[in-house]
């Protein structure tokens, strides 16, 4: 009996050994890649040629860094096998499949602060409208290294190039990044009365016209942080008579202003995936101060904060919560149009109030969404669909129900706004669309704590 039992334990000791054996990750091999360096890829993972890793963990390891490689939007698919396996070491193969990276898209768009702004306020007016194309390129050199260049005409004029390098040095810790924007119009709002915008239209000349060019320095000195450091220069001239109507749209009836900002970024993001997340979380928070002496147009300080939960509940249900901070910290000479903006222009929006500008010197909110997974798999558009590498579309369709709060501080005794220094309410339910793993389109129906409802669209198209 007893050399019975001494069986048994030895049995159990050597198959808990092999649950937690150790292997040498003896070489890392990809396949498919064609546009992408493969040190890009490398980069991304948790581990390195060299490490030992568990065998009884490979799939959890195996299944966190094909999200890993997936968040950087260069594939639409990744997948990890096992290949030659000797001993105590292991190869490991990396399947990929790369993404579409160039964009060459004509569009037409609305001049507006939101869509709902144009299709609502503004009546859909085709004169509106945008014209031009943007050139994107999401890997330019095969480095992960983002392109856009965009020329448009119609209501703006604009054109723009930006290009960052990310992984740069021995360790691909560091990077850079420069942009150029130039860009005019005719029509200008001029100030904000009852929390909308006040436009003036002129035939005879630009209204406003502004130009920036700015560079960054950036640090990256692991997978999940990110460290950004930008000096830009900014200029602004408007007509004499959008200073007339509003003398502190530049302040002090100027009609042209420069001044050079910097900015520093501090991120840190654990979200399952970057796009649509489900799970984890991530932390921005930066400090920009315009006007740095040199050229004394402006004095401006302010702190932002942002922070974006996410928390599964099970296989279909999460919640996801998104906050932000916004402290100014100079209360005096805050010219109108660069500085004074908070709720109601572009990502800044509670949920109910797409129609309103609120604007202010200080202003946080918390938007709260519980979300329900009703599909997620690939959808076969190859009838409609040119691109081999875009005929099998990654689509996840998800229905939710919000509720959002937020508030903006405006400390100015000329105020008209009848809803800053009070609380914003808004609740509603929607439908949010995942494309590609990059798209993301939200249809939303919403009501304020003024009892106003209405069908709002959200999207990000991931430029």
């Amino acid at each position: 009996m007893r050399y019975f039992l001494l069986l048994i334990f030895s049995l159990i000791c050597a198959f808990a050994h092999a649950q937690n054996k150790s292997v040498t990750v003896k070489k890392i091999r990809t396949e498919g890649l064609k546009k992408t360096k493969e040190r890009v890829v490398l980069r991304q993972l948790d581990f390195r040629v060299g490490d030992s890793l568990v065998v009884d963990e490979f799939s959890a390891i195996f299944e966190r860094n094909e999200r890993y490689l997936l968040n950087t939007r260069l594939f639409l698919k990744a997948e990890f096998n096992v290949g030659e396996w000797e001993q105590d070491s292991v190869e490991i193969v990396i399947n990929l499949k790369e993404n579409w990276y160039l964009y060459p898209i004509p569009f037409v768009e609305y001049a507006d602060r939101n869509f709902n702004a144009w299709w609502v306020e503004q009546n859909r007016a085709l004169n509106r409208l945008n014209i031009g194309a943007v050139l994107y390129h999401e890997n330019f050199t095969g480095n992960a290294d983002p392109l856009q260049v965009e020329v448009q005409f119609g209501y703006e004029q604009e054109f723009e190039v930006e290009y960052t390098r990310p992984f740069m040095g021995k360790k691909q810790q560091f990077g850079t990044s420069f942009g150029v924007q130039y860009a005019r119009r005719r029509e200008t709002p001029y100030a904000t009365i009852r929390d909308s915008l006040y436009f003036h239209r002129s035939d005879d000349e630009y209204t406003l016209q502004q130009f920036s060019a700015r560079c960054s320095l950036l640090f990256q000195p692991d997978l999940f942080q990110k460290q950004t450091l930008s000096l830009g220069f900014y200029q602004y001239k408007i007509a004499d008579t959008i200073a007339v109507l509003n003398p502190d749209f530049l302040l002090h009836g100027k009609t042209q202003q420069n001044y050079l900002s910097l900015f520093y970024q501090y991120e840190i993001d654990k979200r399952n995936f970057r796009t649509y997340a489900t799970d984890g979380w991530q932390l921005l928070a930066w400090v920009q101060k315009d006007g740095m002496g040199l050229l004394g147009d402006v004095n401006n300080l302010f702190v932002n904060v942002a922070f974006a939960n996410y928390h599964p509940l099970n296989e279909k249900w999460s919640l996801e919560m998104l906050s932000r901070v916004h402290k100014s910290f100079i209360k005096k000479n805050s010219p109108y149009y660069q500085l004074r903006r908070a709720i109601g222009y572009q990502e800044d929006y509670v949920r109910g109030y797409e129609y309103y500008v609120i604007d202010g010197q200080d202003y946080g909110y918390l938007r709260n969404s519980l979300r329900y997974s009703i599909f997620d798999g690939e959808i076969d558009v190859t009838r409609y669909m040119p691109f081999d590498r875009m005929k099998a579309m990654p689509l996840k369709v998800y229905s939710k129900t919000h509720l959002d709060v937020g508030y903006v501080v405006d400390p100015f005794e000329e105020s008209t706004s009848q809803l800053a220094n009070g609380w914003l309410v808004g609740f509603g339910a929607g439908i949010d669309f995942v494309l590609y793993h990059n798209f993301v389109f939200q249809l939303e129906y919403s009501f304020n704590h003024l009892l106003e409802n209405g069908v709002y669209l959200h999207f990000n198209l991931g430029f």
